[in-house]
């Protein structure tokens, strides 16, 4: 269990010239949230904007930016430093490409849109196939030729609405699909376009043109292969560019887009005719990193520790060991921590697992679940032809994000596994028993001397049977009630720290309340009377919980006490932990009766229902073996655990840095100055 990292409100102070040197160190070190300036400082410091310097760096991005677009992507090797934005745009007006590839482009958008035309043309064409003529008979100074591909309904519709119109000649060709040409006169096309598109109807004007099909098909084969021609010299001409440049272009593309980032930081100063400062949250364990690098490279600039304005909380930044930190999702996805809470993070990770394999309880049913996510882990990582149909791929696209998904896989295999352990202790494989054959092979041949009820039952703990089930009942029990103790336990310590002392009693009364109303319950489970002048002790328990009724109204007022019942039916929540293992080990024994069933009846018929049944219900089994522990799991722990201490609301920390991919850190090309 840990707390955020400790953050410290910081203010940058030093001489303005400066000022550019000192963000490109907070860049490359990422450890500063920059923050607007608080009122204390606007007093005494002034915002101003570098319009020159925003204008170069805007125009050559966006330059250069396009010139990325039109390019295509070539691989290339090494990165590049740009020690001043001075190198930076005169290395960025170096490259002087853009007519050229502009002149390129259009030549390309030119071609492959009259390759579109020849397309369209050729099918036009192959429609026209069966008039067996020179196609120019159609081009009419009196009439207007159209042409479609029309369903055999389609065409009897159209044949039947154009009776009114005697003028109209129709020409067909085909049974179904049929092509249609019509020869409409000029004074009925007004009353030819309603009628086709009453019908939702498709039919085309056929172009001006010379010569037979055949001949007509030839030429644009031809004119076809030209322009493709045509396109291939350009793509080789863009390649050959882009070999050139798209290395270089690459870099100061990277490096223009920190510079925009860097200038909106700049924005954000305050100034003096000499100095500059900004204000921002650093992690404490970043403080002496951040201090020793500007002193080294920036000996004007110093790095000053202020107070928060206004009891604002610092941002949050989580921190867990780095094979956990994925379950940081399910945190965020319940509610970032404000910065002075508990990270339930860790706690999240060694109880969901556990009660996400209880519930699922079966071996077989596990180790789907295990390879299932094994294999989306490695389908993430290396991407490749897949078995899954690609309607099933874009559904799960629209619910989660593959890096959703590999959380999702990560987070099930440690409960996975949990689930093979209990499958193989409550003996369930698919919802058969197995484990009763292997225990009998240790007894007869190795003398293992195991007891009797595991040759006979195979489990350590049946959950359908009467004992079972109040053992696991009981269990539920007692975890609700760890959990629930737990969690005001840790309120407690959320008030202290956020000096709420007061609340600190209505916490404590809730677990006198809690406690004293387990220990009653208990006594009766186990036939004992609550009688405090037959047993003292239970009178304690009672005692206990009356104290907690009186410790809540000090600590929470008497209105909390209408909150009563909770406390019972947070702790009982827990049973759903067996009600939805029993549920799933319900189906599969129903599912494998049923199979059972068919098989023994006989005949090759009841086979393939039973293997039908068994198959299909399996499937159902498993998907609901998926989805209800993992829901249910994280209910319990979100509802009935997280709400006795968890508050949430935080902002995230976010510094100031990014990704370099193509250009070196600036750090590396800085000198440090005496």
């Amino acid at each position: 269990m840990l707390k955020p990292a400790r953050m410290q409100r910081v203010a940058v102070v030093g001489l303005r010239d400066q000022r550019q040197r000192v963000v490109s160190l907070m860049y490359d070190l990422g450890v500063v949230q920059v923050e607007p300036l608080s009122k204390s400082a606007f007093s005494v410091l002034r915002s101003e904007t570098d319009a020159p310097s925003n204008r170069e760096v805007s125009e050559e991005l966006l330059r250069i930016r396009s010139l990325m677009t039109a390019l295509p992507p070539t691989p290339f090797e090494g990165k590049r430093g740009f020690s001043s934005q001075a190198e930076l745009i005169e290395t960025s007006r170096s490259i002087k490409i853009d007519a050229e590839v502009s002149q390129l482009k259009q030549d390309q958008d030119r071609l492959n849109s009259r390759l579109d035309e020849i397309k369209s043309r050729t099918e036009l064409v192959n429609g026209l196939k069966f008039i067996n003529a020179d196609l120019s008979v159609l081009d009419l100074e009196s009439a207007a030729t159209f042409f479609g591909t029309l369903k055999v309904e389609a065409f009897a519709e159209l044949t039947k609405s154009l009776l009114q119109l005697n003028e109209v000649m129709l020409y067909s060709s085909g049974t179904d699909p049929v092509n249609v040409v019509a020869v409409v006169p000029r004074n009925a096309l007004e009353q030819f376009g309603a009628i086709i598109q009453k019908a939702d109807l498709r039919m085309q004007r056929v172009p001006p043109m010379k010569g037979t099909p055949s001949e007509i098909l030839s030429n644009l084969e031809a004119e076809k292969k030209e322009t493709e021609l045509g396109l291939q010299k350009i793509a080789e001409q863009l390649h050959s560019l882009s070999e050139k440049y798209y290395g270089i272009i690459s870099s100061v593309e990277e490096q223009l887009s920190i510079e925009a980032r860097k200038l909106e930081v700049l924005n954000s100063m305050g100034f003096t005719d000499n100095a500059f400062a900004l204000e921002g949250w650093v992690p404490v364990k970043s403080l002496p990193g951040l201090r020793d690098v500007i002193g080294r490279y920036s000996p004007s600039t110093n790095v000053l520790d202020i107070e928060s304005e206004d009891g604002e909380l610092p941002p949050t930044l989580l921190e867990n060991p780095k094979r956990l930190r994925f379950f940081e999702s399910f945190i965020r996805f319940y509610s970032l921590p404000e910065s002075n809470e508990f990270d339930p993070t860790i706690l999240f990770a060694f109880t969901f697992p556990i009660f996400f394999g209880l519930m699922l309880g079966d071996v077989g049913y596990s180790l789907v679940i295990l390879g299932v996510s094994i294999w989306i882990l490695r389908r993430l990582k290396h991407r490749g032809r897949t078995i899954v149909p690609a309607g099933l791929r874009r559904f799960a696209r629209n619910i989660f994000k593959p890096a959703q998904f590999g959380k999702l896989a990560r987070a099930m295999i440690p409960g996975a596994i949990i689930g093979i352990f209990f499958g193989v202790f409550f003996n369930e494989y698919f919802g058969f028993h197995i484990n009763q054959y292997f225990f009998s092979y240790l007894n007869t041949n190795l003398h293992a001397n195991l007891p009797s009820y595991l040759i006979t039952n195979g489990a350590f703990l049946d959950p359908i049977s009467s004992r079972g089930l109040k053992t696991i009942l009981l269990f539920s029990g007692y975890v609700g009630t760890f959990e629930v103790s737990l969690g005001l336990i840790m309120g407690m310590f959320a008030k202290y720290w956020a000096g709420e002392k007061r609340h600190i009693f209505g916490k404590l009364g809730w677990l006198f309340v809690a406690w004293g109303i387990v220990l009653v319950g208990l006594t009766v489970l186990h036939h004992g009377t609550v009688d405090p002048e037959v047993n003292p002790i239970a009178g304690v328990y009672i005692g206990l919980a009356i104290a907690g009724i009186a410790l809540i109204a000090y600590g929470e007022g008497a209105q909390a006490l209408i909150e009563l019942p909770s406390i019972v039916s947070h702790i009982l929540s827990y049973t759903r932990l067996v009600g939805i293992l029993l549920a799933s080990v319900a189906l599969a024994l129903v599912i494998d009766n049923l199979f059972m069933g068919d098989i023994d009846t006989g005949g090759v018929l009841y086979t393939v229902i039973g293997v039908a049944i068994l198959a299909g219900g399996q499937l159902f089994n498993i998907v609901l073996s998926l989805f209800e522990p993992g829901i249910q799991g994280a209910r319990l722990i979100y509802v009935e655990f997280f709400s006795k201490f968890y508050h949430g609301g935080g902002r995230a920390f976010s510094p100031f840095k990014g990704r370099r991919t193509h250009t070196t850190s600036e750090i590396q090309t800085m000198e440090p100055t005496k």
